[in-house]
């Protein structure tokens, strides 16, 4: 069976990411703060990064208590589906070693993405990441997490963004690797 992941994120000001912070911290709702660590890989016989389209990543995730290894591939929006991905993930213990393994394979690290994390539950059906990214700037995810009923979680997703005055002129279909990546900081050949 497919994990499949639907968000939405977008670019966000600090001002709006000071709004929500406050509305979280007045209502009392809990929130959980990562520093995150994203290690991206490319193939080197078939580069993730660079193309018209990156619609595929591999990274590890290191957080302060575990490693996370990701593969995720975009699917696009049709007339009957929203954009989503597919997302596989395990931990691993042994990052040095997991290195090596890749650059066994042809699998060459790329670049490093750092990010503060804050994550609430809200409503019991989407979790909210604010997160506050090096060298990219402030976003919001919003990522339905109980798909019971789905146009519950996108109208309760449309009321959140409404009422912060995030538009859908500032989603963000692009990863964070893409926009890091196009920035200039990746480190492929």
């Amino acid at each position: 069976m497919e994990n499949i992941e639907i968000e939405r994120k977008y670019k966000i000001t600090e001002e709006i990411y000071d709004d929500i912070l406050d509305f979280l911290s007045k209502n009392n709702i809990e929130m959980k703060i990562e520093k995150q660590n994203d290690i991206y890989f490319s193939p080197l016989h078939f580069p993730f990064f660079g193309g018209e389209i990156d619609n595929e990543c591999l990274r590890i995730r290191v957080l302060d208590d575990k490693n996370i290894l990701s593969y995720k591939k975009f699917i696009p929006a049709t007339d009957n589906r929203e954009a989503h991905c597919i997302e596989d993930e395990v931990e691993i213990n042994d990052i040095d070693k997991f290195k090596t393994i890749l650059n066994d394979l042809r699998i060459e690290e790329a670049f490093t993405l750092k990010k503060e994390r804050r994550k609430v539950i809200y409503k019991d059906i989407i979790e909210i990441a604010l997160d506050k990214v090096d060298n990219l700037g402030f976003f919001i995810e919003l990522e339905i997490i109980n798909t019971d009923n789905l146009d519950k979680a996108l109208d309760i997703m449309n009321e959140f963004t409404n009422k912060f005055g995030i538009t859908d002129d500032m989603r963000n279909f692009d990863g964070y690797s893409y926009l890091l990546y196009n920035k200039g900081q990746g480190k492929l050949n």
